[in-house]
């Protein structure tokens, strides 16, 4: 496939083939996308960043001898919970690598900090011991998993935030705030206050469909070989049409015949349809005359920033080796601090070299200026309890006046989300995937 930064856009459909399709977005949703309806169309993605892939961000590191691939953004999935991109990899031939998913939280407020991967991380700080509110700590774990196992989500209300259930349950405040809590913010990437506003349903769900309320016999868990822009790599060669990077459209005109895409840059374009592979806020902002329907599906999904930072300064993981974990939380004592999370990435890598390279995720203040590597913002889905609702709606929105809309918001916000999101649209098109 051709990439470049030129506005030179093709104007002619493919002899033979239906449609002129333009995709705005070249993330995991986007690419899908255009590598499936490009099977029979002529398609166009239009990407605003300086390469494709999203949140697919890999950074070339040279560590001594070594030549590293990082992972910034996506990094690790299992083949339970992604089979879409499980089937996706094998017909790219996508190698991957087993990742380690353990989990550890600093609290600075209690100077307390533990591993769940071993007894001997668990209990890296010994004084836990002894520590009654740690034990009752653990006791909670176990029942919230048991309990949660055993009645599932049909007894959970739908409007029932996390926050809520778990004050109506009795949960100590160190269940709460120390596992919990780090832990849902990890996976979702926002704020303490927003993951307790989540629906305890939708989390429940999560967490019981991804093996997190066990013990054991838990999914193993995968990373790409080289990176994810391995796979972005490949599937980017595969699309029949034209990826314009550092190329962002401004607006989305419906004409009675045809759909206009007016760039960043001043260029117009018409297509026969578009399909919107960016972030809901996004796309609502990109349509000039957006309907009722659009307008409240599209705004049910909020967004947060996260300011990303790659380095090497290990003084942001826990205070003691054998608590280090491949993510790893950590409570400020100041209240009015961001928590932040740290991912390990020798670890979730299986990086086999001497320095150890971290993600960490708002916490730049407290990173060594001298031991950053790149810096970058993220944008994540913040899920409230409109999001089912409008959830329900994108069937209603796909081929809606020649525009259709794709994004892992779609679903839980993840890879699998996103490539199942843009198969949902493929199929409007009565195009079947090649995986």
């Amino acid at each position: 496939m051709e990439r470049t930064k030129s506005p030179i856009i093709p104007d002619r459909k493919k002899p033979g083939l239906d449609l002129n399709i333009a995709v705005i977005g070249a993330g995991i949703s986007g690419l899908v996308t255009a590598y499936v309806l490009g099977q029979r169309h002529t398609v166009t993605v239009f990407e605003s960043a300086d390469y494709a892939g999203g949140h697919a961000n890999t950074v070339s590191v040279r560590d001594e001898t070594h030549q590293l691939n990082i992972d910034t953004g996506f990094i690790v999935f299992n083949e339970s919970n992604y089979p879409l991109l499980c089937r996706l990899f094998s017909a790219l031939n996508v190698q991957s690598t087993q990742s380690n998913m353990s989990f550890s939280v600093v609290c600075e407020k209690s100077k307390r900090e533990y591993n769940g991967e071993n007894l001997n991380s668990l209990f890296a700080q010994r004084s836990n011991v002894f520590r009654t509110d740690f034990w009752r700590m653990l006791i909670d774990i176990l029942r919230f998993n048991r309990t949660v196992s055993r009645f599932g989500t049909k007894t959970l209300a739908g409007d029932l935030t996390v926050g809520q259930y778990v004050s109506q349950q009795g949960y100590s405040s160190n269940f709460i705030d120390q596992y919990l809590v780090p832990l849902g913010s990890s996976l979702w990437s926002c704020s303490s206050q927003q993951f307790k506003s989540f629906p305890i349903r939708f989390v429940v769900e999560f967490l019981e469909n991804h093996g997190m309320l066990k013990l054991a016999n838990r999914p193993t868990w995968l990373t790409v070989t080289g990176g994810s822009q391995q796979y972005v790599k490949k599937i980017t060669n595969l699309i029949g049409g034209k990826l314009f990077t550092e190329t962002a459209a401004r607006k989305i005109y419906r004409q009675p015949r045809s759909i206009e895409v007016e760039l960043a840059n001043g260029y117009r374009q018409t297509f026969d349809e578009v399909v919107l592979a960016t972030h809901a806020d996004t796309s609502l902002q990109l349509l000039a005359s957006p309907d009722d329907i659009e307008r409240e599906t599209l705004e049910a999904f909020p967004y947060q920033d996260n300011h990303v930072c790659l380095h090497t300064d290990t003084r942001v993981l826990p205070n003691r080796k054998p608590a280090w974990a491949s993510w790893n939380y950590r409570i400020p004592a100041n209240d009015l601090d961001p928590v932040s999370v740290t991912y390990n990435m020798n670890r979730l890598q299986a990086l086999d070299v001497a320095t150890t390279y971290c993600v960490s995720l708002n916490q730049i203040r407290n990173i060594a200026p001298e031991k950053i590597i790149q810096r970058m913002t993220y944008r994540h889905p913040v899920f409230g309890g409109s999001r089912d609702i409008a959830q329900r709606n994108h069937q209603h929105l796909i081929r809606k006046n020649r525009i259709s809309y794709c994004g892992a918001y779609w679903g839980n916000g993840f890879h699998e989300d996103g490539i199942r999101s843009s198969l949902t649209v493929a199929k409007a098109f009565d195009i079947e995937p090649p995986f």
